[in-house]
């Protein structure tokens, strides 16, 4: 009977390791998605957004503006939306190196983010 006991004792203590670990992973992964950006740069313009995909800097070279303005709206707008592919393919790369390829929380990432990718 007392073996069933340590055994079951050592089990818990097992456990409560793995959720201690698995919080400080999640605290880890919390602070390396805030830090990501996605940064493009081109010869006449250069972009990077912030981990929610929100515009954070925009350069335009003087020689851009020779296309007029709307050719410099669709060189920033596809900038950007390459800055944000940038952002999400260095989300799912910090998620894995914290998490580890075979995570649950990473297969959910990338069920949200690579389709996302793949369609622009």
């Amino acid at each position: 009977m007392f073996d069933d006991a340590e055994a079951a004792i050592a089990r818990v203590e097992q456990d409560v390791r793995r959720a201690q670990q698995r919080a400080e992973r999640m605290t880890r992964l919390q602070q390396v998605t805030a830090a990501a950006r996605g940064v493009v740069r081109r010869t006449e313009v250069a972009v990077e957004v912030d981990h929610t995909g929100q515009l954070t800097d925009l350069r335009i070279a003087d020689s851009a503006l020779n296309r007029g303005g709307s050719g410099v709206a669709r060189l920033v707008l596809e900038t950007v939306r390459l800055a944000r592919r940038d952002l999400q393919r260095n989300l799912l790369v910090a998620a894995a190196d914290v998490l580890g390829d075979d995570d649950p929380v990473l297969d959910g990432l990338r069920a949200q983010l690579e389709p996302e990718a793949m369609a622009r």
